[in-house]
């Protein structure tokens, strides 16, 4: 029988790891070695997706995820969350702007073994660009 609670507690727990910037950590406690990662088409696999992530760090001094909404059945967790902050560094070719920027995303997580073995997440990347690359008005 699987622990929905459980399951619930480790999505929740990686996500907001992501506010003590150790990506490194948050992964290997968090994400099966062998992820089956569907998000962006599968491009992704466990290695390419921290890396990716490892981007933000440099890029956003204040980086911060929040858990706004979560629920779950059987294995199965569906968190959706908010990342972001204000663009301190180079991210994704665009110069630091010092925009702030946040991504809101739904992620579906497969749980067994208080790790993430499988995910699928939906989130509008070229907003969040856009918010960086948009110039703000003159205070």
């Amino acid at each position: 029988m699987v622990d929905t609670q459980a399951a619930k507690d480790t999505a929740r727990a990686f996500y907001e790891s992501y506010n003590q910037k150790d990506l490194d950590t948050s992964f290997d406690t968090y994400i099966s070695l062998d992820l089956v990662n569907h998000t962006m088409g599968g491009a992704y696999d466990r290695s390419g997706w921290l890396a990716l992530e490892k981007t933000l760090l440099p890029a956003f001094d204040d980086l911060a995820m929040t858990v706004l909404d979560q629920i779950a059945e059987g294995d199965k967790v569906v968190t959706r969350f908010r990342l972001g902050g204000t663009q301190t560094g180079e991210f994704a070719g665009i110069p630091a702007s010092g925009n702030t920027a946040y991504l809101t995303a739904t992620a579906t997580d497969r749980v067994a073994g208080s790790q993430i073995v499988e995910r699928w997440s939906d989130f509008d990347f070229g907003a969040f660009l856009q918010q960086l690359s948009t110039p703000t008005a003159a205070a």
